[in-house]
């Protein structure tokens, strides 16, 4: 095993999904699916529990109804994970991006938000639809974009993308849709 790809503690690296994606680009585009989904629930999960405690500390209590909204909140985060440069934190590493499908520029934070909107509901058919085929799956047809190959960036360059990021209408807008996306979830959803 490379020194890349050990790990004392058990847990996948980056190296083995690198190791085993570049043995195929449709594999490649799964793999980095995977690793999206990996480093979100790693990333987002601990600040949602550390949000909770913070909370409970505070003297503020948690129902199950609150609980359900930290959810929510950790939902629409997942949701907008392409939000900055259209590049997920795995398509950073991996070198993906996403683009609208005609002008070939990177997507909008509008489109990112849209084409992940099928996550919650067919994410499993969302990895077949993408392994055959790795440009487009079910949510970039309803947003109109693609993911093609992009430099390779490290996951640090997140945080000066989101320094550099100035409040837009389109944000304002993505905010209220997603809470009446999830408001309407909540009802189908037990």
């Amino acid at each position: 095993m490379t020194k890349n790809t050990e790990n004392n503690s058990g847990l996948l690296s980056i190296g083995m999904f690198e190791n085993i994606a570049n043995r195929s680009p449709r594999f490649h585009r799964i793999s980095a699916m995977l690793l999206d989904h990996f480093l979100m629930c790693v990333l987002i999960i601990p600040i949602a529990i550390l949000f909770g405690i913070i909370l409970e500390k505070s003297g503020f209590r948690l129902n199950d109804g609150m609980i359900s909204y930290v959810w929510v909140l950790i939902i629409f985060i997942y949701y907008n994970k392409d939000f900055f440069n259209a590049k997920s934190p795995a398509k950073r590493i991996m070198g993906y991006q996403v683009v609208d499908r005609k002008t070939e520029k990177p997507a909008t934070e509008l489109q990112c938000f849209v084409r992940n909107f099928t996550i919650c509901i067919a994410w499993p058919i969302e990895v077949i639809v993408g392994f055959f085929n790795p440009e487009r799956r079910i949510g970039d047809y309803l947003a109109n974009t693609k993911v093609v190959s992009s430099e390779k960036e490290k996951l640090k360059t997140i945080w000066s993308d989101l320094k550099g990021t100035k409040l837009k209408m389109n944000y304002i807008g993505i905010i209220i849709f997603g809470i009446v996306y999830f408001y309407g979830l909540s009802y189908i959803i037990p």
